[in-house]
């Protein structure tokens, strides 16, 4: 099956083909004879780029459109790499070009689309308008509140109500053909808050009509819009509850029921912990409500189920599990208009990938004239990934230094989780060095970031020569979170002897020659002398250091022992 509509894009991309053709176009002359032709004007290089661009995009949404399994994205690669091949090669003109890309494109949907079950559509409504209430004779407002669950805009909305003469299907009294609503984009989310925080709301005013009947009417909208360039046509349904002239005569479906069937709608949900990270346990509360204002729901079963996560069919698995086991909630009755909160220990699977699941709940129920009624609806819970990362240990070059004297310090950082870590930097916090603030950018998931900071120090130290390494980063929401990390480097206060002044004095006391000659050796002889020291003065510290440790230790030892023989 090819496609039936083309993409806006696509009537730019011809019309702005059709302009170079026109404008492009130069006569040759083929003889003496000045008999004219045109010359036929070829796709250049440029245009070759930006047709295969397009093509290139189309199959990327397509792929974020579709569930796609491994071998339909085998099957599409195949024509998509040979089309690209093709088109990169081939002596085409410009409409000729767009053509085969079109055709490419049915190829690749008509692939795509082959036994899906219509869950690539991301269009729904949120859950923040609330149903409406409305009495015969009365006009009302029903609000369509619009929202993008996928990764890829959604253009062009138009959506019109289906309107029926039947007064069971639409309580409203048809005044005039209802305009379509218009909806430019609804711009893709990355997670369900971000979605409801683009969420676009249209609504129409419409009469309830004087002869309507008691009850929860659904509300019928036909959508068409295009997604990834590809168009897109689905029905969205809402409702609203209506109250007649005559209380007894209710809303049924077909004339061999008694009564309407009340309806039971998930009105929210929420999550304690709020967030819910991957490999958690976290408790679920959804609320569902009995729309009806007379009937009660009796013996109300609830089953929950999760979104099948796992490309390959043998290793499938659900992306919560209760902790319970059971997936099903039970409650004897539901009064008309209450709201009830089921609640349900669940746990994400630890590998998930940080986005919403969908959570679809399933309800039976039963009233005092009809047995096993049932309605669906579904909640999305969004799921986070902990940020984890790690260290190698820490090389310090020299691992002792005096107060103004810089040394290196090297380490690298690992990102053990699964999401990036960002604005990533290091700080050193010690009385005896300065900060050396070191920022590294973002590191993604699996990758390394090398630290190699210039620290100096600032005071001798007066402790155990440990100095702390600060590690700070942001998650994609913003919020920082700091690692502290300590290493030893040991600062001390820089002193010198007077070894070698009786050298330098002794070397300049000569005359003449002699005294010109001998002060270069005297420096040599001094500096050396100072290096000597230096390395000296070094030992002597860490020396006295270590004699300080073991004689604390041998005390404690000693305090222990004198401490077990008074007891």
């Amino acid at each position: 099956m090819k496609k039936k509509f083309w993409s806006l894009r696509k009537a730019a991309l011809l019309l702005s083909a059709a302009l170079m053709l026109c404008t492009s176009v130069v006569p040759v002359y083929a003889d003496d004879d000045d008999d004219e032709e045109m010359e036929i004007d070829y796709a250049s290089d440029e245009w070759k780029y930006h047709i295969r661009g397009e093509l290139n995009r189309y199959y990327t949404d397509l792929k974020n459109l579709y569930s796609l399994s491994d071998e339909k994205i085998q099957k599409m690669d195949r024509i998509y790499n040979s089309a690209m091949t093709y088109m990169a090669n081939a002596g085409l003109t410009i409409s000729e070009l767009s053509a085969y890309e079109t055709e490419v494109e049915g190829y690749l949907l008509e692939i795509a689309g082959e036994n899906t079950t219509g869950t690539e559509t991301f269009l729904m409504l949120s859950n923040e308008v609330p149903i409406s209430d409305a009495s015969y004779g009365e006009q009302t407002y029903v609000v369509l509140s619009l929202i993008n669950m996928g990764k890829t805009d959604i253009t062009d909305v138009v959506i019109t109500p289906t309107v029926s003469n039947d007064r069971t299907k639409w309580p409203f009294d048809i005044e005039q053909a209802y305009d379509a609503q218009c909806v430019q984009l609804l711009q893709a989310s990355d997670d369900t808050a971000d979605a409801y925080g683009k969420r676009m709301d249209i609504g129409w005013s419409f009469t309830v009509r004087e002869d309507v009947m008691t009850g929860c009417y659904p509300l019928t909208f036909h959508a068409a819009y295009y997604q990834g360039g590809s168009p897109v046509e689905t029905d969205i349904v809402t409702y609203i509850n209506i109250k007649g002239e005559n209380p007894s005569e209710k809303l049924i479906e077909d004339t061999d029921k008694q009564s309407s069937n009340p309806r039971i709608i998930v009105t929210g949900f929420t999550t304690e912990p709020e967030t819910v990270y991957a490999g958690s346990t976290f408790m679920l509360t959804v609320s569902v409500k009995n729309t009806s204002e007379e009937t009660t729901v009796k013996n109300v079963l609830f089953n929950l189920e999760a979104t099948v996560e796992g490309s390959d069919s043998t290793a499938t698995y659900a992306a919560f599990l209760p902790t319970s086991g059971s997936s099903s909630v039970y409650t004897a009755a539901i009064a008309p208009g209450e709201t009830y909160n089921m609640s349900i220990e669940m746990e994400a699977k630890s590998d998930l990938a940080q986005k919403p699941y969908v959570l679809t709940v399933d309800m039976k129920y039963d009233t005092d004239e009809q047995i096993n009624l049932s309605d669906t609806a579904n909640v999305s819970v969004p799921i986070k990934q902990e940020s984890k990362l790690d260290t190698s240990s820490f090389e310090v070059m020299p691992e002792s230094i005096a107060v103004g004297e810089q040394t290196n310090v090297m380490f690298s950082i690992y990102n053990t989780g699964k999401t990036t870590l960002y604005n990533v930097k290091v700080s050193y916090k010690s009385d005896t060095v300065d900060e050396s603030l070191t920022y590294l950018g973002n590191i993604s998931p699996g990758a390394t970031g090398s630290v190699d900071s210039m620290v100096t120090g600032l005071a001798p130290d007066m402790g155990e020569g440990l100095v702390t390494a600060v590690i700070s980063y942001e998650d994609e929401s913003g919020n920082e979170t700091q690692l502290e990390k300590e290493f030893s480097l040991y600062v001390y206060e820089e002193s010198y002897d007077d070894i070698g002044k009786d050298i330098y004095y002794e070397d300049f006391e000569t005359d003449g020659e002699e005294q010109a000659s001998g002060a270069p050796v005297a420096v040599i002889v001094l500096c050396a002398a100072a290096a000597v020291v230096a390395v000296i003065v070094i030992i002597a510290i860490a020396k006295k250091r270590k004699k300080a440790k073991q004689l604390r230790e041998e005390l404690d030892m000693l305090d222990d022992d004198d401490g077990d023989d008074l007891s």
